[in-house]
């Protein structure tokens, strides 16, 4: 899951029932949509162990787009991705990706552009541009997560978000998969347990905690990499 789980930090922010595109809200169902920064602990168990920290924050800027960015950092890496995007009481419309990464020296810059009265995404990457034909409700790497936080909320069990990624359209599936007690260091909060479902086979495992007395802000996610490397993040603090 990019912006809580990348491979250069271990991780990055890789949440009735619908399986609908577009993802429909009504004007009170945007009421969900609220500023925040919250601050995370990242546990990496691989061949070395890291630590480090993610900070996920949204703002509404003046225009009235919203703006959702993730900063993870650890040891000699670290990772920033933003999408800047506008939140009818209709859909949620990604505007501009951007994504930004520097391991020992090494960086890497993307931007992800949205053209919906053209139906077409642009992405300009290290020279190597591409484009691709997109249809109504699609995502960027990141703003799918808020929706996926706003579906929770609303009660839903299964999702399925359309997802611009690397010049192909993707299709990220998740499900409910219980309930579940969370201690984390802001404190310990009962939470929805939520699973990403992947191909039969697929020797990786993403579950998602959301808290709904935080706003169903995520509490935990937990990632099995292949050769059995682990990842975590906990919620250290909330500002909303």
């Amino acid at each position: 899951m990019s912006g809580l789980c990348t491979k250069a930090l271990g991780i990055s922010l890789c949440a009735t029932m619908i399986w609908a595109s577009p993802h429909a809200f009504s004007a009170q169902d945007t009421e969900l949509l609220k500023p925040f920064t919250a601050t995370y602990e990242i546990d990496w168990d691989g061949s070395i162990s890291l630590s480090g920290k993610t900070i996920r924050s949204l703002q509404q800027n003046e225009d009235k787009n919203w703006l959702f960015e993730s900063k993870a950092s650890a040891m000699f890496a670290s990772i920033y991705e933003s999408s800047l995007f506008d939140w009818s009481a209709k859909d949620l419309q990604p505007i501009k990706y951007t994504f930004k990464r520097s391991v020992l020296g090494k960086k890497r810059h993307a931007e992800v552009e949205f053209d919906w009265s053209k139906l077409s995404v642009t992405n300009q990457v290290e020279n190597k541009p591409w484009q691709m034909d997109i249809k109504a409700g699609v995502q960027d790497k990141i703003s799918y997560q808020l929706l996926l936080q706003q579906e929770i909320a609303l009660g839903k069990t299964e999702f399925n978000y359309s997802v611009a990624d690397g010049g192909h359209l993707k299709e990220y599936l998740f499900k409910v998969d219980g309930n579940e007690q969370i201690k984390a260091p802001i404190g310990t909060f009962e939470a929805i347990r939520v699973k990403r479902v992947r191909k039969e086979g697929s020797d990786r495992q993403t579950y998602i905690w959301f808290a709904p007395e935080l706003n169903y802000q995520i509490i935990k996610l937990y990632q099995i990499e292949k050769k059995g490397k682990e990842y975590t993040l906990l919620l250290k603090s909330l500002e909303q």
